[in-house]
């Protein structure tokens, strides 16, 4: 699971140095990246399908961990799977992106949906250009956790303009009690006679 960070630093240089110019009509790129341990990982980039998939493999040649990711429009991985060396899924990640459309935050988390790692991800303000991610590994045993979480879509809400009664009295109340708000009359004018007689 360590390897995951690794990755994901690895994943992040190359996407911010840029990839090679592949030959044009060129859908699949692939890659061989061999380490200091003498093991090797073996990189394919799909653009078709906008899939990359990295597997890794120790000094020996077994194959210890694959990975595969998917990737937005500008080939930055969004969400992935990470699996062991027999093919057994032992986590999952997930990219948040910021306002501006770069990598903010990568979460791994472990098949209890329990966050084990995160990388962070900083610019400079001035240029723009990535600094070195930072890497928080997390116990998952630790409490709090971080969990992914569910929003449920179908529980009525209030919609923008709609105000409860007892919201305007000043109570909180559930919000499936909301009734449309009254937009106030302008005060009638008086009339001739109205201003006459003062009614």
């Amino acid at each position: 699971m360590k390897s995951c960070s690794a990755f994901f630093v690895l994943l992040w240089v190359t996407a911010a140095a840029g990839q090679p110019a592949a030959p044009a009509g060129t859908s699949i790129v692939a890659k061989s990246t061999y380490h200091k341990d003498n093991s090797h990982s073996e990189t394919i980039l799909d653009k078709s399908t906008n899939e990359l998939i990295e597997a890794t493999y120790n000094a020996a040649g077994v194959l210890v961990a694959k990975k595969h990711y998917l990737l937005n429009e500008r080939g930055l991985p969004t969400q992935g799977h990470i699996y062991d060396g027999r093919g057994n899924l032992v986590a999952r990640s997930q990219v948040y992106f910021d306002a501006y459309g770069r990598a903010a935050e990568m979460r791994s988390f472990n098949l209890n949906g329990q966050c084990y790692q995160q990388v962070i991800y900083e610019y400079d303000q001035a240029t723009g250009a990535a600094k070195k991610p930072k890497v928080i590994n997390v116990d998952p045993r630790a409490a709090p956790s971080i969990k992914p979480a569910y929003i449920d879509f179908t529980q009525n809400t209030t919609v923008p303009g709609m105000v409860t009664p007892q919201q305007q009295q000043g109570a909180v109340v559930p919000q499936q009690q909301a009734v449309p708000a009254q937009p106030q009359a302008p005060p009638k004018k008086k009339g001739f006679f109205g201003r006459l007689f003062g009614k």
